[in-house]
Order: structure tokens, then C-alpha cells, then sequence
């Protein structure tokens, strides 16, 4: 991203944790290996739900409407718990157990000063594995078949990732849960 303010894509995702995060960049490399390099994350913003942060803003004012979410949420820990895929799409992903943390953490951010875009998607808390590319026969079927990584782990971190082409991702921002959730 040139200067301050926000230009190409950006989306606002919770990190994985290691192990956790080394285990998804694995699947990802048997998987869509152009996907191993980025983050390992699950989305709030940017696909479904609300959309893209808006192009224009100073990322500077989005980190502190970020770090204001980040005080009133506490940690929580979630595990994974299927394969599954986007109908009409080639994007297969992790389901998760319970998208009730994370759609409050969507909605937190949605009441926000932060501007988005709209999406025509609904929510659904989920960690791509595949994106775009047509999977073969035999490679659906382990997708569909694999030994789901189902060991719980903790979210904590809230990123500001840019990407600048389909290929490169850059952190803007990262802020660390601190508080307590007040629905």
C-alpha cells in the first residue's frame, strides 16, 4: 500500500494461532499451493457478510476503530470441523464448530466508524483451504475425506491485511483482544 490510506483490497481477519497456522499453510500447500504464502486467518470482513474496507480511508483512523473492537472482546477458542464448499464455487474451506464469536466480532466492526463495502454473501465464519482453481477427481475426494485438524485453538489477534495483487498480502494493522464482550 502507498501512503496512508487504504487503496487496493483490504479485509480485516482473525490470525490463527501456531500450531495451528502452520497446520492450515500445509494444507494450503498440498491444496492451492499460491495460497501457502498468506496468512493463515479466518475472514470478517472482505467476503461475506460486509465486504471489503472501503478504498480511501486513512488507515490510521481504521486502526483505532480496530484497537476500540479489540478492547471490549475477550479471546475464544473454537476448533474446526469439516470440509466444506461455497455452492457454484471452486472455494473449499474449513467449517468451523460455533460462527457465533466471529459474527459478533463482525457486527462489532460493521457498527464501527469503518466504512465497507456491501457483499452480496452472507456470513459464514470459515478458513479457505482452495480458492479458484477447479479441484480433479481424486483431489476432491481426499479434501472431502481428510483427517480435519479438530484440536482447538484460541483467537486473539485482529489483522488489517492489503492486497495489492491476488498474490501478495501486506499487514497494516494488528491489535490483540483485551476486554469483555458486553451483547
Amino acid at each position: 500500500m502507498n501512503g496512508d490510506v487504504i487503496e487496493h483490497p483490504a479485509y480485516i481477519v482473525l490470525n490463527l494461532p501456531s500450531p495451528m497456522a502452520e497446520v492450515i499453510r500445509d494444507l494450503r500447500a498440498k491444496y492451492d499451493f499460491a495460497r501457502s504464502a498468506m496468512p493463515a486467518e479466518i475472514t470478517i470482513t472482505g467476503s461475506c457478510g460486509t465486504g471489503l474496507v472501503e478504498p480511501g480511508q486513512e488507515v490510521a483512523r481504521i486502526a483505532e476503530e480496530m484497537d476500540a473492537v479489540a478492547r471490549d472482546l475477550v479471546p475464544f477458542t473454537v476448533n474446526f470441523t469439516k470440509v466444506g464448499r461455497f455452492p457454484g464455487t471452486n472455494i473449499y474451506f474449513l467449517e468451523l464448530n460455533d460462527d457465533t464469536p466471529f459474527e459478533q466480532v463482525r457486527q462489532r466492526l460493521e457498527r464501527s466508524r469503518i466504512r465497507f463495502l456491501p457483499s452480496p454473501y452472507p456470513f459464514h465464519a470459515h478458513c479457505t483451504l482452495k480458492l479458484r482453481c477447479e479441484p480433479s477427481d481424486p483431489e476432491l475426494l481426499e479434501m472431502f475425506f481428510m483427517d480435519v485438524p479438530k484440536t482447538p485453538f484460541t483467537l486473539s489477534v485482529m489483522s488489517l491485511y492489503s492486497l495489492p495483487d491476488p498474490a501478495e498480502c501486506e499487514l497494516l494493522h494488528a491489535t490483540t483482544f483485551s476486554g469483555n464482550v458486553q451483547d
